[in-house]
């Protein structure tokens, strides 16, 4: 039986009204209030426009998409680094993120109107999705971009998938450590039992999260391709596939717009798939069956993107699946909050001028630039106008 038809996205936005920064990458101090609907920050490369998008993206997801420590996020020097979201509705969340040599009482802390909350029941104050350069290789670049891409979408829609995200890689570190010991010898393979047991229950459902996202996805990614495309490359059957190893373990796989499986069958699937690849892990020393392995493909036309589209088809159908995920994630919850850091640099003017035209259809949009020719387009559309000058947030008149 196919899918229900694509809900619309929601209609209200938990609007961000002011952040605040203090001892955040290279900012001492900084302030800005954007607009609720579309906000340029301009200013040249190096200036720190990137910081200002990280720090409302790492608050809201709990982690950054460029730092390995938190540290890392602290002003050089600083014992600590805040960063304070305030936003519509009398909402306030603080983050804050201990230094290399933190005060004695600070730690990692995140709060919501002054009580603590752990980073994934935050979806349900504010969602966010993040546009960055380093995306329009998303389809050429490694798995674990594309694994990152659909578990950012499934964290935000799903408190208890995003508990399942995390379980999943602490269950396959202590199954590799395990794995490791079985090769030197200092382990017998049986006690392998219960870390397979585990990966088959906590896989089976992070699989299924994720491919009820790809289902959501799948209904959305044709309109919105051809919304973004030239008219040359309109009606495009663009596809997109779960990549997964588990073989002929799983004889009833389904596609995920026709079908979602359950927890049960997929954990029965991982339960055969782990029991005949047990002898070649302990070979390896490493885990072979899991989530933590398996991909995303997309396909135009029935072929492979990534051997055979174009770099232009390949930003388009990367544009529309982010497009894709902004709507989605506005389905069961607020609109998220879009940020573009200098995106728009990577596009040819038309695709930036269609992109642009969706996107503040979208609720509130942050962007990046250093591009004069962004600036005059946002100036055209009435956008509010920030620049970096001297390390501060100064709003253009």
């Amino acid at each position: 039986m196919a899918l229900r038809a694509a809900p619309r996205a929601a209609e209200a936005t938990m609007v961000l009204t002011r952040l605040k920064l203090v001892d955040f990458r290279s900012y001492a101090a900084a302030e800005i209030e954007p607009d609720a609907g579309l906000t340029v920050v301009a200013g040249p490369n190096g200036t720190g426009k990137t910081n200002l998008l990280e720090a409302i993206h790492t608050t809201i997801v709990g982690r950054s998409h460029r730092a390995d420590a938190d540290a890392e996020l602290v002003r050089h020097g600083a014992p600590f680094a805040r960063v304070r979201l305030e936003l519509g509705g009398a909402t306030t969340i603080e983050f804050v993120l201990p230094g290399v040599d933190p005060p004695a009482g600070v730690h990692k802390r995140l709060q919501v109107n002054g009580v603590s909350r752990r980073a994934a029941s935050l979806a349900e104050v504010a969602r966010v999705v993040l546009f960055r350069p380093e995306e329009m290789l998303l389809l050429v670049g490694s798995p674990g971009d594309r694994r990152r891409f659909l578990d950012g979408i499934v964290a935000q829609r799903d408190r208890r998938a995003a508990r399942d995200l995390i379980e999943v890689s602490r269950v396959v570190a202590q199954r590799n450590a395990l794995l490791r010991a079985i090769r030197a010898e200092e382990a017998p393979l049986d006690a392998l039992a219960f870390w397979d047991e585990k990966l088959a229950l906590t896989g089976a459902r992070v699989m299924r999260a994720r491919l009820e996202v790809l289902a959501g996805l799948l209904e959305r990614i044709g309109p919105l391709h051809d919304a973004v495309a030239s008219p040359d490359e309109h009606g495009g059957a663009v596809r997109l596939a779960y990549v997964d190893g588990l073989k002929e373990a799983w004889p009833d796989r389904s596609d995920p717009s026709e079908r979602i499986p359950g927890d049960d069958e997929l954990a029965a699937a991982y339960r055969l798939r782990i029991a005949d690849m047990r002898q070649k892990e302990a070979w390896n020393g490493v885990s072979l069956v899991g989530p933590q392995r398996d991909d995303l493909r997309a396909e135009l036309g029935g072929r492979d993107v990534a051997a055979h589209a174009s770099r232009g088809q390949q930003r388009t159908i990367i544009l529309a699946m982010k497009l894709a995920e902004t709507d989605l994630l506005g389905v069961d919850g607020l609109r998220p909050i879009v940020l573009l850091d200098d995106v728009f640099s990577e596009l040819d003017p038309d695709r930036a001028s269609r992109l642009s035209a969706l996107l503040t259809r979208r609720g509130q949009v942050i962007v990046t630039t250093a591009d004069p020719g962004t600036l005059e387009g946002a100036r055209r559309r009435e956008a509010a106008v920030w620049r970096i000058e001297d390390g501060a947030l100064v709003p253009e008149a």
